[in-house]
């Protein structure tokens, strides 16, 4: 794949990233990153039209074809906007690269809960429980959410590794989560913590798709029978919990992958 970064000069300012474009041969198809946060960078009505770039350039894509619309980019952009020469990236997944060169090359002003949401220092396995770690409660760093999502105080992210969640999931991923409060869990892809193992020094993690039996006695009250954490990946075994109600905590809803 070949990538390149679009920047924005606007005038008495200097020329700053404004975002990717990143074409795939193979598949002949371009995927388009633009920053967020115009309001920050530009007058109103200069900040309105910049917002409506990345549509534009996507369906300059369709209309065009990837290859044309990305050559035409190059032979027009170098007043306001400026395209950078092309570079290659390895990789076969373009909208998982392309968010990945966005977080690289395009910094962006943080508005908590507004644009971005916190990054918890956990790792979640998307396989066995994941790794322990120091504080799986601190704070790296401020990513943005996609456009269009609903944020609010109960959403965060965190890494997702291993491949049995694929190919929802790639390994490596960052992926937003909603804190669990209440409801059903069965067939919901959910973050679970196992504390049985756990020591001053941290937690374990899994992202899995959770069942559970249930029986209910003659009084109403329900046990569980069996739980079991589902990978997607069918080369990856089901996890079988123990019913244990002290072991095992669902922390988060999955949302969506970054």
């Amino acid at each position: 794949m070949l990538f390149s970064l679009l920047s924005v000069a606007l005038p008495g300012r200097p020329e700053e990233p404004a975002g990717v474009l990143l074409y795939d041969p193979a598949s002949e198809s371009m995927g388009v990153k633009l920053r967020r946060d115009w309001h920050h960078l530009a007058e109103p009505e200069d900040a309105e039209i910049l917002a409506g770039i990345e549509s534009h350039l996507k369906q300059l894509s369709r209309e065009m074809g990837a290859a044309r619309c990305l050559a035409f980019l190059e032979d027009t952009l170098s007043n306001t906007l400026r395209l950078g020469e092309r570079n290659e990236v390895s990789s076969s997944q373009l909208d998982f690269t392309l968010h990945q060169l966005y977080r690289e090359y395009v910094p962006v002003t943080v508005e908590p809960y507004v644009t971005h949401l916190p990054r918890y220092a956990l790792r979640s396995a998307a396989g066995a429980f994941g790794e322990q770690i120091a504080d799986p409660n601190e704070v790296q760093d401020w990513v943005e959410a996609p456009e269009g999502l609903r944020l609010n105080k109960g959403m965060f992210v965190c890494e997702v590794y291993g491949r049995s969640m694929q190919p929802l999931v790639p390994s490596g991923s960052l992926c937003v989560f909603r804190k669990f409060t209440a409801g059903s869990r069965n067939g919901k892809r959910v973050l679970v913590e196992d504390r049985s193992e756990s020591t001053s020094g941290g937690e374990r993690y899994t992202l899995k798709v959770y069942q559970s039996n249930k029986s209910v006695s003659a009084e109403g009250d329900w046990t569980h029978e069996s739980i079991e954490l589902h990978p997607l990946n069918p080369d990856f075994p089901v996890l079988h919990l123990s019913a244990d109600e002290d072991r095992y905590a669902v922390l988060a809803e999955f949302v969506c992958v970054l």
